[in-house]
């Protein structure tokens, strides 16, 4: 979607294929049956930071059924009702997270002033050298006087769902990377941004309007099943109803796993697609619950020492029936635990959980549970893939890539996906002029 509307904006002819007979990729909504309610295939957040993102949401004009903090607020509880909050205070950056930090309850004081030093180092440090991108987090924070407990109630509270995945195996380019673009750069650069109505209405419906608008042909319901290249060259993409696309340049936008089953055996020998078989992927889960009465307040609380690790109130998010907090959303990031358990024994982990950390939920009868589970939810951040992410450009004359999981320098996020249609989109254009 970013690299259409963005080829339009050039006056570009442009058609875009999509397998589904909708628009949004990973970020889409759809009608529970039981309900009625509209419901997002998860919870998808974004910061501050999200500059290509935000601008995204502004071309659409859509940005406006978005909410985004105006500064850092995020609610920090454990299941014995002890809560702290991360907050932005009215300092210069980096400096305005000094107080939340110093009063944050789930670490020891000399957690906490470990803890600063380290995001002192982080402030410092070069995160483009080599050795960054081949070691894991992890590993980078305990050679930093980092605790275990520090770890999994700080530094992994944050990253888990930037990257979908724990510190544990997330590179130290990429978790350096997050404290430095999206916690440290800016007093604004961490606030919490979410829909205020559903994604698809957020962006797909919004999308595909401003391409039609822009006479821009679309394609649904047809899936791509080869890329026909000759003498380093697409000729043309065939599609699953044996009909062909001609084009003078194509951006694929696929999944590395899906795009290399388009290429042919000489071309997946090359260096550049080589690489596409070396990505790997993590799941995600949004456990949804609809209960009979209010349990929580905030709009989403963080949780520590818990099988919950973020829950959102969709009823203040997006609106319910005027009583609030009756309907929540459990993500669960880096999920490999939960994504091949059953919908009862999930049920039950996060019923119970829920009852330990929300006491208003204890006496709360659920009516209705909805599951969701994303196997390949996102590309994994693991040591070693920095270098392995394709830049748009391919050895394919007129062939270019988009997906998050480009060269973008950004984990798997909507921000990523965004930044990644708008450098193919431009990688074109500057072929057109040179």
């Amino acid at each position: 979607m970013s690299a259409a509307c963005h080829l339009l904006d050039a006056g570009h002819k442009v058609t875009l294929v999509e397998k589904r007979p909708y628009l949004g990729g990973r970020a889409f909504s759809f009608t529970d049956r039981e309900t009625g309610q509209m419901v997002d295939n998860g919870q998808h957040v974004f910061l501050g930071c999200c500059d290509y993102y935000i601008d995204f949401l502004k071309k659409l004009s859509t940005f406006q059924n978005a909410y985004l903090q105006s500064k850092l607020s995020i609610k920090v509880s454990t299941p014995g009702a002890k809560s702290s909050r991360l907050w932005s205070a009215p300092l210069p950056s980096p400096f305005h997270l000094l107080p939340s930090f110093l009063g944050y309850r789930h670490l020891s004081l000399k957690e906490k002033l470990l803890a600063i030093y380290a995001l002192a180092v982080i402030r410092f440090t070069n995160r483009y050298r080599t050795r960054l991108g081949e070691q894991t987090f992890s590993d980078w924070l305990s050679s930093h006087s980092q605790s275990p407990r520090a770890i999994e109630n700080l530094w992994n509270l944050i990253v888990k769902p930037c990257v979908n995945d724990d510190v544990k195996c997330t590179s130290a380019f990429m978790g350096l990377m997050i404290f430095q673009e999206g916690i440290m750069k800016s007093r604004r650069s961490a606030c919490v941004g979410y829909a205020r109505v559903g994604l698809s209405a957020l962006m797909a419906d919004a999308a595909q309007s401003y391409i039609q608008s822009r006479h821009g042909r679309l394609i649904m319901g047809k899936s791509a099943t080869a890329l026909n290249i000759r003498n380093g060259k697409v000729e043309s993409l065939e599609l699953s109803d044996g009909t062909s696309i001609h084009g003078d340049f194509f951006i694929s936008a696929l999944p590395a796993d899906a795009l290399s089953t388009l290429l042919a055996s000489e071309v997946k020998a090359q260096p550049y697609f080589e690489a596409l078989s070396k990505f790997q992927t993590a799941p995600i889960v949004n456990v949804h619950l609809w209960y009979d009465r209010p349990v929580m307040t905030e709009d989403f609380v963080a949780l520590v020492e818990s099988p919950l690790q973020w829950v959102f109130n969709l009823d203040a998010i997006q609106g319910g029936d005027g009583s609030g907090g009756k309907r929540v959303s459990i993500s669960l990031s880096g999920a490999f635990e939960y994504i091949d358990q059953p919908k009862e024994a999930l049920q039950k982990t996060f019923v119970e959980a829920m009852a330990q950390a929300f006491p208003a939920a204890r006496q709360a009868k659920i009516e209705r549970v909805l599951i969701v589970k994303q196997d390949k939810a996102t590309f994994r951040c693991l040591p070693g893939i920095e270098k392995l992410r394709p830049k748009a450009k391919s050895p394919i004359r007129n062939l270019f890539l988009a997906g998050e999981w480009t060269d973008t320098g950004w984990p798997s996020t909507m921000e990523g996906a965004v930044r990644s249609g708008v450098k193919a989109a431009e990688a074109i254009q500057t072929l057109l002029h040179e």
